[in-house]
């Protein structure tokens, strides 16, 4: 039987019923947050300019992007980029990235037992997961974020910065790794080809590039990092992992 690229396309969205609020299996044992926050929340968005259901998601993200208790972050996958859509053709996401789409699969693994993948997608603090538009559950996830997270402070000194990261409540099982994300803080796209065609995207924090500055511990360290133009945004987060799969973050800051 012939399988369209559409088809294909709608098949990887309904992967939503597999498990929509899933929770995070731990890939090590952390403590509770204690009642005072050390750090803000990380709520990543995984989506694309060819996905029609994307764009209320993106709005909201925008919207919590506003929050100071929060590090959004909006990550564009790729398999979206080569699907047709009748006459109005295909549509390549300036943004996306087949690394991206990684990390979301890697989610995935840990958080819904499958490498599948759908958009829109929220990932809150690495440990729990929703439909990316779904406000009150984002909301409820965000609130309800009760690991322990390591202190991290960012000292900016003209293109560098230092990294303060505070020891962790226990002692890790394993280290994590501490990455530094490029950001465009904010950008708008009026889409003219594609499942999107003449729809304006308004979109904050999207990631260009993800790179490994150190690992982490849980003992206190620091680490001196060159941050990107002034065009540009940065943010530090501290995620541990165990071979295709990612946990939840540990730290995380803006760099500003």
């Amino acid at each position: 039987m012939r399988i369209t690229l559409l088809a294909l396309a709608l098949l990887v969205t309904t992967l939503t019923v597999l498990s929509l609020g899933g929770g995070a299996q731990t890939l090590q044992k952390l403590p509770p947050a204690t009642t005072t926050p050390s750090g803000p929340v990380v709520a990543e968005l995984f989506t694309s300019q060819s996905c029609s259901s994307c764009p209320p998601a993106e709005k909201l993200f925008s919207e919590l992007a506003e929050r100071e208790d929060l590090i959004v972050l909006e990550w564009h996958v790729d398999y979206w980029d080569r699907l047709v859509h009748g006459r109005a053709g295909a549509w390549k996401d300036p943004f996306s990235n087949p690394d991206y789409t990684a990390r979301q699969r890697q989610y995935n693994r840990a958080l819904r037992g499958t490498g599948g993948a759908y958009t829109p997608q929220a990932v809150i603090n690495g440990a729990s997961e929703t439909v990316g538009h779904r406000a009150s559950q984002i909301a409820q996830l965000i609130s309800n974020s009760t690991h322990a997270m390591a202190s991290l402070e960012v000292s900016r000194r003209g293109d560098e910065a230092q990294i303060d990261i505070g020891a962790f409540e226990v002692a890790l099982e394993r280290p994590a790794e501490i990455f530094q994300l490029t950001l465009l803080p904010e950008q708008s796209t009026s889409v003219p080809r594609g499942e999107n065609r003449g729809v304006h995207l308004f979109s904050r924090n999207v990631v260009l590039d993800a790179k490994q500055v150190g690992t982490y511990s849980g003992a206190a360290m620091s680490l001196n990092i060159e941050t990107p133009s002034a065009d540009h945004g940065c943010a530090i987060i501290i995620q541990e992992k165990r071979g295709n799969r990612l946990g939840p973050i540990l730290g995380a800051s803006y760099c500003s």
